[in-house]
Parts: structure tokens; C-alpha cells; sequence
């Protein structure tokens, strides 16, 4: 017995990182479905609580259709009590409104408010998933497969970076009068607050959070929509390994795409001399493998630290793969070429 347990022990610890997954993104604009950068936008993967955005896109077609009102009571059933945590832990029985679950599946990603509200709406949470996967065949996710209204980790729910950029942009452009809802940074529910894990709410005023998500076998997600002068930017970013590096990477192409947008309401293009970056890129390596790039990016990282808080890519030049990150501006990407030549390793700053 002690032997199989140990052999068991072993296994489960040398299992590869699973929050390693392939990073997936789509920036563009969410009227028009322009799309200005792209990267595997069409793999599959598990979409976490990003899966929450077509629970939320489903509550806000049902007050439209007016099958529910916000004052509406939503009971936690004996399931829905069990669900996994983010939660907000009702108790079997009692309840909450209507408007306290949408801010609850917002800013807490209350997964025990998720299988509530869709018993309140469907009778079953099965009944409701079956919604969930017609309204993705009507709005053209072909990539996407709901299993349950929440997120929490099964196989067969499935979804990829466009499929999400597509539903959140549906969700924008149907229900405005909504949106407002996304930008609270805290919500007090039976007398408890709860903040936003969507931290670049806290420093960033142009953002409207839209929906974060995470589970280890796909990492850190977002779904973010930006404002600035009525102009309106939509990106989303699957893959982070941290929340940190996702929020680094999704606030970077935001910023960098933002001069490309249309105005939401008069859909006129804006373009302002101000918000047009001058960017710099990094390149640190050539090889005629892309393993063999994608290796040499994890040891700068590993090495250089400060190196994880910029976009890399990998672009074939040739008969080589190159890796480069992208920066800002010329006297930061100075500055960081110049560390990572101390640490004997190459590096030559270019105009992007």
C-alpha cells in the first residue's frame, strides 16, 4: 500500500503545468467585427469564466423580452449551493435579486449565483445550457460548446479567443444600457462587499471589465472593452500564466490598437495624433527551429524577469524563427536591450 501511494504522489507532481496553455488573442473593433491583431484566434480551448458572458448575455435577453425583471427573487437550490468556489456561499433556500446576480457573476464570478440564475431562468441548469448553445449557433460561435453556465473546469466546455470576441461584441452592441454594470469595481451583497477581479479596473479609467476567467488547464483569460472619447476597443487574450502577465499583455495591444478604432455611435473613424504610439521591438534570438525560439524566450524570462511584463512574438525571417518583445518607447527599450546584454546574451533594438 505505501508503494502505490508513493508512485501515485510522483505522478501527480511531475504532471506538465497545465496553466501552460497556448495563448490565444483578438483585438479589434466590436461594431464591425474589424479585427486588428490576431493570434490562434480560432483554437479551442476552455474558456472559464468567460463562459459567465453568454450567462449574462442570456439574463440581459430575458429583462429585454421582459421574462424577468431585476427585482426578481433568484432561490439557491441544493446544487446550486454546492457549486465550486468563486461563490457567494447562500444558503439553501434563500435569495438574492435579480440585480444583485448580475453584479455578483460580474465582479465576484459567483459560480453558485451562475447555476441560480439559470434554474430561474430555465427550470434546470441542463435546460439552460441547451439556451446557452442555441443562442452560440444563432450568433455563428463555431468553435464553441457551453456544458454548464459557469466555467468551472469540463472537458466539453469550449470556446476560442474569436468565438468570445464575437459574443462579447454581440453583448455590447444589444444591450448598451448594461454596460455601465462592467465598470463597478465592488458590489456589497447581504451586507458583505465584494471587489472586482478585474484589477485593471483599479488603474486604468478607460477600461470597462467585461468578464476575467481562469482555470489551470487553460490559465488567465479576459474579455475587455476600452472607451476613450466614445471610441470603443475590444480584446481578448486566452493563455496568461499569471494574472499579472495577462493583464501586461491585454493592456499593452489595447493601447497599441486603440488609434485604430470607430467611434460607437456615429461610427466615424478618429484619429488623433496623440494616442498614435511609436513602438520599439527587442530582437533576442534567430534559430532555424521555432522549439528551439520558443526555448530561448523562456530562458530570457527566466532569467530576465522584467522580460514577462512585455508582448513577445515570434516572426520567421527566412529560413530562421526570431523572437522579439515589444516596448513602448526607444529609451525603455534601450535600457532593457542594455540588461540583457550585461547578462552576455544578444540583442538589437529596431523600429516595430
Amino acid at each position: 500500500m505505501i508503494k502505490i501511494i508513493l508512485i501515485i504522489t510522483f505522478v501527480i507532481v511531475n504532471l506538465p503545468h497545465l496553466s501552460l496553455a497556448k495563448i490565444a488573442s483578438v483585438i479589434g473593433n466590436p461594431l464591425t467585427n474589424e479585427i486588428y491583431f490576431e493570434v490562434n484566434k480560432n483554437t479551442r480551448n476552455y474558456p472559464a469564466s468567460l463562459t459567465k458572458i453568454m450567462t449574462l448575455y442570456i439574463i440581459f435577453d430575458e429583462l429585454n423580452k421582459n421574462n424577468l425583471s431585476l427585482g426578481d427573487e433568484v432561490v439557491f437550490s441544493n446544487k446550486a449551493t454546492r457549486q465550486q468556489p468563486s461563490k457567494l456561499n447562500i444558503a439553501e433556500g434563500k435569495s438574492i435579486s435579480v440585480d444583485e446576480a448580475i453584479d455578483a457573476l460580474i465582479i465576484k464570478s459567483a459560480n453558485d449565483v451562475a447555476v441560480a440564475i439559470a434554474e430561474k431562468i430555465s427550470g434546470t441548469e441542463k435546460a439552460f445550457v441547451k439556451k446557452m448553445n442555441l443562442f452560440a449557433k444563432e450568433l455563428g460561435l463555431k468553435n464553441t460548446n457551453f456544458a454548464n453556465p459557469h466555467g468551472l473546469p469540463n472537458k466539453s466546455n469550449l470556446s476560442s479567443a474569436n468565438d468570445i470576441f464575437i459574443l462579447s461584441s454581440q453583448l455590447i452592441k444589444k444591450y448598451p444600457k448594461y454596460l455601465d454594470r462592467f465598470k463597478k469595481k465592488k458590489v456589497t451583497i447581504n451586507g458583505k462587499t465584494y471587489k472586482t477581479h478585474n484589477t485593471l479596473l483599479n488603474d486604468h479609467e478607460q477600461y470597462i471589465g467585461l468578464k476575467t476567467g481562469y482555470i489551470r488547464k487553460s490559465g488567465f483569460q479576459i474579455s475587455l472593452l476600452s472607451k476613450i472619447d466614445n471610441t470603443y476597443l475590444l480584446g481578448v487574450y486566452f493563455g496568461g500564466n499569471s494574472a499579472k502577465e495577462r493583464n501586461n499583455k491585454i493592456h499593452f495591444l489595447m493601447n497599441k490598437y486603440q488609434n485604430k478604432n470607430t467611434n460607437i455611435s456615429s461610427q466615424e473613424k478618429i484619429i488623433k495624433s496623440n494616442t498614435v504610439l511609436t513602438n520599439y521591438i527587442i530582437e533576442t534570438s534567430s534559430f532555424t527551429k521555432i522549439s528551439d525560439t520558443k526555448k530561448h524566450i523562456t530562458f530570457l524570462i527566466n532569467r530576465l524577469v522584467f522580460l514577462d511584463d512585455y508582448y513577445h512574438h515570434i516572426k520567421k525571417k527566412g529560413k530562421y524563427f526570431v523572437s522579439f518583445f515589444e516596448i513602448e518607447t526607444l529609451s525603455k527599450a534601450n535600457l532593457l536591450c542594455n540588461e540583457i546584454k550585461k547578462k552576455k546574451l544578444d540583442c538589437v533594438v529596431k523600429t516595430s
